[in-house]
């Protein structure tokens, strides 16, 4: 059954002569989320939730962002962000987080009629305000504007003006599938954390040791160095041994 929650009434941010933004976040099923994590299941399900904590709390405090609203399979993923401004939509079994957007869209045109859209992934744990602020700035100036990842191969931000879809293509090299679809990429220089997001254990080391969100860092505390010393990969090469 899917949930169809109501918006909050009111504006939390004074809004301009321009429609505001509204941020959609998907975030599959946490307990199946991000298998390319090799980490035991529960040390990896406590990284995920960290990273979905960790976005949305930096895209709610950028100064262009009105609401977010995140996409879940189930509620009770919802309730790891559950703070004033941020929606809930609970929609079970979505197909993919392509599908989770467009429909995430939708409903943000809905209840924010006038809204600009931007579409984030929930991975992206060293996240600034400060930059997403300034890529929603250039994205102000287009239809349609991304956001390429550090291996300018996938996308860690995708934007519409209002009255314009978002025609979300994440997935593999969903950098050039935008390019394709008229999208304009931003190249500022002033938005690396927007292009760290984590899909492996390189990646997770990265974050590390780099600037993580409040949330990834405690968890990464709690494991140790290098994280738990028990991933997947680990215990498979150990098994892979004959005795």
């Amino acid at each position: 059954m899917t949930a169809h929650p109501a918006p909050e009434s009111g504006g939390t941010r004074s809004r301009g002569p321009r429609g505001p933004w509204v941020a959609v976040i998907p975030q599959r099923d946490i307990t199946s989320a991000k298998s390319r994590l090799l980490l035991r299941p529960e040390a990896r399900q406590a990284v995920v939730r960290a990273m979905f904590r960790d976005t949305v709390s930096a895209v709610r405090a950028a100064s262009q962002v009105e609401a977010v609203l995140v996409v879940v399979d189930r509620i009770q993923d919802a309730a790891h962000v559950r703070s004033p401004g941020v929606v809930p939509l609970v929609l079970p079994g979505t197909p993919g987080m392509n599908a989770a957007l467009r429909e995430g869209g939708r409903r943000a045109r809905e209840w924010w009629p006038r809204c600009r859209l931007a579409g984030l992934p929930a991975d992206l744990p060293s996240l600034r305000s400060e930059d997403l602020d300034v890529a929603l700035k250039v994205a102000g100036r287009h239809e349609r504007t991304f956001v390429a990842d550090r291996r300018r191969e996938g996308t860690s931000l995708l934007t519409a003006s209002e009255g314009v879809d978002l025609d979300p293509e994440f997935g593999e090299r969903s950098r050039l599938a935008h390019l394709g679809s008229g999208a304009v990429e931003t190249l500022d220089p002033n938005i690396e954390s927007l292009r760290r997001d984590v899909d492996d254990l390189d990646d997770l080391l990265d974050a590390a040791l780099g600037h993580p969100g409040a949330a990834l860092g405690a968890v990464l505390r709690s494991l140790g160095h290098p994280f738990d010393r028990m991933s997947a990969r680990q215990r498979s090469g150990s098994s892979s041994v004959a005795p």
